[in-house]
């Protein structure tokens, strides 16, 4: 991953965002990425007309036992063209945001909200 900074524009279109396909999924398994201080690669069901996907994420630090998030609902890009790390392939992105100890926190969405549902 790299920590280049992205100058990001003052305003977007909603026409941009709505390219973005953003989705509802729950975490099925998480282990650690061998030689990675950071990655973890988790399984992620995003429902039966998606299926699973396989997503890497930089919280290995914020989530040293990875159990304690399986079974946890997340919100994720999945239209991003997949990007390899530590040679394993990554199909979307969580979204999550950090504090200022630089702790990461999962977008978790509340209810019973289906794997597989559109954000938006």
């Amino acid at each position: 991953m790299s920590n280049e900074v992205v100058a990001k524009p003052e305003n977007l279109s909603y026409m941009d965002f709505v390219k973005f396909d953003i989705r509802t999924g729950e975490i099925l398994s998480v282990e650690p990425v061998a030689k990675s201080k950071k990655l973890v690669k988790m399984e992620v069901s995003f429902g039966p007309e998606i299926g699973n996907r396989t997503i890497l994420a930089g919280v290995a630090q914020s989530f040293t036992d990875g159990r304690i998030i399986v079974g946890q609902k997340v919100v994720a890009v999945l239209n991003l063209a997949p990007r390899e790390m530590m040679g394993i392939l990554s199909h979307g992105m969580l979204l999550a945001s950090h504090d200022a100890e630089g702790k990461v926190w999962l977008t978790n969405p509340s209810g019973p909200i289906p794997d597989g549902a559109e954000v938006g």
